[in-house]
């Protein structure tokens, strides 16, 4: 997520993405995410993994293939099994773009590749929207990462949900509560904390519960601080107004 704020504005989405790195790290713990199971991961997206990003510009390594799928999508804008494929393609040149630091563990997301798993995010929308049949699970797996690293919560869930129902297990219905979390969507949240706890087996299941009951509290905090955020931030300007509008003088 890109931000171009100053003052209050920067501080407080300082302290709301303090507030999520916590919420990771205390979520995490037990449901794999951000591990090999799958590129990338939410752990590597804000510092908190032990991988990390390409660095440099991008590579023109999956530029073939994304090309091709856009001449096929020229032909035909529904053609899913494209819109799934450039999704992917999209995502799998965009994570070289995410870089980590390793020294401090910070991950940062380039221009270039912020744009890609944009695209990615977009085209796998697209696919969701206009797929009758059941969606790819394994591109799913895949491409939920592409919301993650544009801070996209509520497109991590949906995608995540796709996972969950094919694979049940209390990593996936777990990872899935986080997400839905994140993304302010409490009861939805809690179905799937519930689903992930009657999935655990012995001792697991309290900790499972435990964890993710840790990351509500911590969600609900978070919603207030961005609340707080948005009351204390400066208006928009309108479209088209005279951004020195006040300070005298006339628009040219």
């Amino acid at each position: 997520m890109l931000f171009d704020l100053r003052g209050k504005r920067k501080r407080a989405v300082q302290v709301v993405y303090a507030s999520l790195a916590v919420i990771f790290l205390v979520g995490f713990v037990g449901f794999s995410i951000g591990s090999g199971n799958a590129p990338g991961g939410l752990l590597d997206a804000i510092g908190l993994g032990g991988g990390s990003g390409s660095s440099g510009s991008l590579s023109t390594q999956f530029d073939d293939q994304i090309n091709a799928t856009n001449a096929r999508l020229a032909k035909n804008p529904k053609d899913t099994q494209a819109l799934s494929k450039l999704a992917l393609y999209e995502y799998l040149k965009g994570k070289q773009g995410v870089t980590q630091d390793p020294t401090t563990g910070q991950t940062s997301v380039s221009s270039d590749a912020h744009t890609e798993l944009g695209k990615s995010a977009d085209a796998w929308t697209k696919y969701l929207r206009l797929n009758k049949g059941k969606p790819n699970v394994s591109i799913a797996a895949q491409v939920v990462n592409s919301f993650i690293f544009i801070g996209d919560a509520s497109g991590a869930a949906k995608t995540e949900e796709i996972v969950a129902k094919d694979q049940p297990s209390q990593n996936s219905y777990g990872t899935l509560a986080i997400y839905r979390y994140i993304a302010g969507d409490f009861a939805g949240g809690d179905a799937a904390a519930k689903k992930a706890e009657n999935l655990a087996v012995g001792v697991q299941k309290k900790q499972v519960k435990t964890q993710l009951a840790g990351v509500r509290a911590q969600a609900v905090k978070l919603k207030k601080q961005q609340q707080k955020a948005a009351k204390n931030a400066p208006p928009p300007t309108a479209p088209g107004a005279n951004p020195l509008g006040g300070l005298g003088g006339q628009t040219p």
